[in-house]
C-alpha cells in the first residue's frame, strides 16, 4: 500500500470509529459530559487559566431541586503554566455554584469528609429523572 493510500485509510477507519462512538452515545452520556464539561469550565473561571488541565473529572447526582439537584463534580487540575504543579483536587457544587480546592478547606475534618464524598462511587446517572424541574431517583422497578 502506498503511504497516502495508507494515511487516507487510517483517516477513514479512525473516523468511522468515532462516527459508531457518538452515535452509540445515550442522552444519559450526553448529560454527564455536559455537567463535567460546566463544572471544568467553572473550575477553569475560579483558576483563571483557561488552558488549566484538569483529570480523572467525575459526576456525581444527588437528588434535590433544580435541573442538577445537589449533585456535583470531582477531579484534580493543574495550572497550564508550571508543568511540573501537583494536580490539585477540587470538589463543585452546582446548587451553590461554587468550586473548593481541597488545599484551601480550612479543617482537615473537612478535607476528610470532601475527600471521602470524591471518593466515592457516583449512583448510575440512569437511575434518575430530571423531569419537572428537578433531578430525583426513579422508583424501583
Amino acid at each position: 500500500m502506498k503511504p497516502i493510500a495508507a494515511i487516507l485509510f487510517v483517516g477513514v477507519a479512525a473516523s468511522a470509529f468515532l462516527l459508531s462512538w457518538v452515535f452509540t452515545e445515550t442522552t444519559d452520556d450526553r448529560l454527564v459530559r455536559l455537567y463535567q464539561e460546566l463544572a471544568i469550565n467553572r473550575v477553569k473561571m475560579t483558576m483563571r487559566d483557561s488552558n488549566a488541565k484538569t483529570e480523572n473529572v467525575v459526576f456525581h447526582p444527588v437528588p434535590g431541586d433544580g435541573p442538577e439537584g445537589r449533585s456535583y463534580v470531582c477531579g484534580s487540575v493543574r495550572p497550564s503554566m508550571d508543568v511540573h504543579a501537583r494536580p490539585e483536587r477540587f470538589i463543585y457544587y452546582f446548587g451553590r455554584d461554587t468550586v473548593s480546592f481541597f488545599g484551601q478547606l480550612p479543617d482537615r475534618d473537612l478535607v476528610e469528609s470532601t475527600t471521602r464524598l470524591c471518593n466515592s462511587v457516583p449512583i448510575s446517572f440512569g437511575r434518575f429523572d430530571t423531569s419537572g424541574g428537578k433531578m430525583s431517583l426513579k422508583p424501583n422497578p
